[in-house]
């Protein structure tokens, strides 16, 4: 979200100073056309035309373009540098309340080479905190970084805080906007304890809006519209029409993610109605960006097409490259929900490709779990682990930059006392310092003393470290002989279960084979008396009809003690059938849906002890998620190729977290592990609290 300069007007007269606030802008307006006729300096005349188009920058900006370029054209006829460089300064604000980004920022860099050539180091250090954001604006994040880092070094030379602590806010949008929450928090925070000094309510606007959106992101709403609240409060009192209508935006965005969204929509209108009143159609597209989302999640496809549509008009009509990838996202979002696969895939890889260019990581996160959904729904499994494999590394990436981040704060004030700590010591230093001069002729003396017992205390530090060293070996060497016992363990109830699968297949053999085919004999015996059944006699007749009756109950448990020892479909027809029977099995219960996904699976049959290993470890898997996942959805997913299996599967539950469960294995994934490494294959967990959990294995095939 762009953030744009505080509308805080300070105008030095040429008489005395005096602060100009929006109440009385008319009455300075009218003071400086009184002064410009009256005037016969064209140095004043050029100062009184800059400021008039400061003042009429937002309400009357053909206005305020007449007024600098009436002081642009006064000061080169007179060769007054600093004037011109002014002049350049107010036509790029005006450009860039317009919402023509680009050519803002050629008059801002016109007043930057002018600024250098008089080595005025205040007008430098504004030229590129009004480049910083404009920069970003335009997608380029590494010129927009480059150039808040050298307003910070300029800031801190000139010693003015008040602009240092704004340089702070603005390179904080620009890290969160690369998805580096650690360097956007440490901006923050240092902007925060400049304005604290500075003990100024009204600065505290910009530290408002940073925290509220670092706070959206973190996903705490209520902090977010607590910060979102006071900064509207402020931007009220300051009558500061265009940060109000980007902190009602973001107040939207707010509701939005609480669901409300009617209120979202509301806000929304109410920053659309002041950006047209102050003439900024041009920067709607973030609005109407906004409004598809939402008429998106109301079910109204419609309405969310043509606000996305209009979005994109602006956006290409000026040339504005920023947020167009998430606008793409979010039209190939709206296609895949209406499982318009093909059209979502095509709006993807456009976003993908903007994404790309700025390095919008979070996004592209977003866009590889997306693509992958896609390529998923409409089969091609190949295409779907490719990117399923490039989201899981980016997140991992991602994630484990945000738990930098959690501490930052802690970290900072921390090293912010270890510093006053550090300036008391060099004070009790100094004082030391005096005290051995006194003393240093004594003290010369007992040097070798010193020196002798610094090598006895050395020989006894060496000593106590080899035998620590020593300690140590000692435990590592316990601990691999621990891990190799529990290897052997392991492999001991691998070739435990293969053993139980063998015999598991020979018992049925058997039932089938030598018990079924005895009691066949059985019931052919029964047969022949049969033909004889009148000679019996009539009160034998029940006795013999029940043991009839049991003997046909009796081959019929054989047969299916024999089928279910043998996993009978599994053993007829393969795994992908049985993975069919086990989810119908299992969605017949109501608690969970399974889609099963198959590629590159021909007539031809694995291994039988590749297939019975395989089912049962999707089988404990499926066991574990029912248990432990609360989840509502699964996805399984294989795809075969010449010689490797891929499989995954893909759940929607509370996830959780995978260190805590590598460090504490129940028997269930210590049984599929074994299964993996009987297989030689790979197994990886990816997972996390609230984002579900995704198992992916890798089985090389003879």
């Amino acid at each position: 979200m762009l953030i744009t300069t505080k509308s805080k007007i300070l105008l030095v007269s040429l008489i005395g100073g005096f602060f100009c606030s929006n109440a009385l802008c008319e009455t300075v307006s009218d003071s400086l056309i009184k002064k410009i006729k009256t005037c016969n300096n064209d140095s004043v005349k050029i100062l009184c035309f800059n400021e008039l188009s400061w003042i009429h920058r937002a309400d009357q900006p053909d206005s305020a373009l007449i007024y600098a370029n009436r002081a642009k054209s006064l000061a080169e006829k007179i060769n007054f540098k600093a004037g011109i460089a002014t002049s350049f300064n107010r036509i790029g604000e005006i450009e860039r309340i317009r919402g023509n980004d680009e050519e803002a920022v050629v008059n801002y860099t016109k007043a930057l080479l002018i600024e250098k050539g008089i080595n005025n180091l205040a007008g430098i250090a504004r030229a590129y905190a009004n480049l910083t954001l404009l920069y970003k604006s335009i997608g380029k994040s590494e010129e927009a970084i480059e150039a808040g880092q050298i307003c910070v070094k300029l800031n801190k030379e000139l010693n003015n805080l008040t602009e240092l602590a704004k340089a702070y806010d603005r390179l904080a949008i620009l890290y969160e906007f690369q998805g580096r929450i650690d360097e956007a928090l440490k901006q923050t925070y240092a902007s925060l304890e400049l304005r604290e000094k500075l003990n100024d309510s009204v600065d505290c606007l910009f530290a408002y809006m940073n925290l509220a959106n670092l706070y959206l992101q973190q996903f705490s709403y209520g902090k977010s519209l607590e910060y979102n609240q006071k900064a509207m409060e402020l931007a009220i009192k300051a009558k500061d029409s265009i940060n109000l209508a980007n902190i009602y935006i973001n107040i939207g965005i707010v509701y939005y993610h609480l669901k409300q969204l009617n209120t979202a929509v509301e806000y929304n209108l109410k920053s659309i109605d002041i950006k047209k009143k102050l003439n900024q159609e041009k920067t709607l597209d973030s609005n109407y960006d906004n409004l598809g989302l939402w008429y998106c999640d109301m079910g109204n496809f419609d309405k969310a097409l043509y606000f996305y549509n209009k979005c994109i008009e602006i956006k290409e009509e000026y040339g504005k490259r920023e947020n167009l990838s998430t606008i793409y996202t979010n039209i190939g979002n709206l296609y895949l929900s209406k499982n318009q696969y093909g059209q979502a895939i095509s709006y993807y890889e456009k976003g993908l490709e903007n994404a790309e260019r700025n390095g919008e990581k979070l996004i592209i996160l977003e866009l590889y779990h997306n693509i992958y959904r896609s390529y998923t729904a409409t089969g091609k499994l190949e295409d779907a682990v490719s990117f399923n494999n490039k989201y899981i590394s980016l997140r991992d990436s991602l994630d484990l930059a945000y738990r930098n981040a959690i501490n930052i704060k802690d970290s900072y004030l921390e090293e912010q006392k270890k510093n006053q700590l550090l300036e008391k010591d060099n004070l009790i230093n100094e004082v030391k310092i005096k005290r051995k001069n006194i003393v240093v002729i004594s003290l010369s003396g007992g040097m070798a003393l010193l020196i002798l017992l610094f090598f006895a205390l050395f020989r006894s530090y060496r000593f106590k470290q080899r035998t620590l060293l020593a300690e140590k070996n000692n435990k590592i060497n316990e601990q691999k002989i621990s891990e190799l016992l529990k290897e052997q363990e392991l492999k001991s109830i691998s070739a435990m279960l293969e053993g139980q699968e063998g015999e598991r297949k020979r018992i049925a053999q058997d039932l089938h084979d030598r018990l079924g085919s005895m009691l066949s004999m059985v019931k052919l015996h029964f047969k022949s008396v049969e033909e004889n059944i009148q000679a019996i006699r009539e009160n034998n007749l029940v006795m013999y009809s029940k043991a009839n009756n049991l003997l046909d109950e009796a081959c019929e448990e054989v047969r299916k003690i024999a089928n279910d020892l043998t996993s009978g479909v599994l053993n007829k027809f393969g795994l992908i059938p049985a993975l069919n029977s086990l989810k119908e099995s299992i969605e017949g219960t109501g608690q969970l849906k399974i889609e099963v996904f198959d590629f590159g699976f021909d007539e031809s049959r694995l291994e039988y002890n590749v297939e019975i290993n395989l089912y049962r470890i999707i089988q404990e898997l499926i066991s574990n998620i029912l248990k432990h996942a609360k989840a509502s959805e699964v996805s399984i997913q294989l795809l075969k190729k010449e010689k490797r299996l891929n499989i995954v599967v893909e759940d929607n539950g509370k996830g959780f977290d995978v260190n805590q469960v590598k460090n504490k294995k129940g028997m269930g994934l210590r049984n599929i592990e074994s299964r993996v490494d009987s297989l030689n294959g790979e197994l990886s967990i990816d997972s996390g609290k609230g984002a579900g959990t995704t198992i992916t294995i890798e089985i090389p095939l003879n």
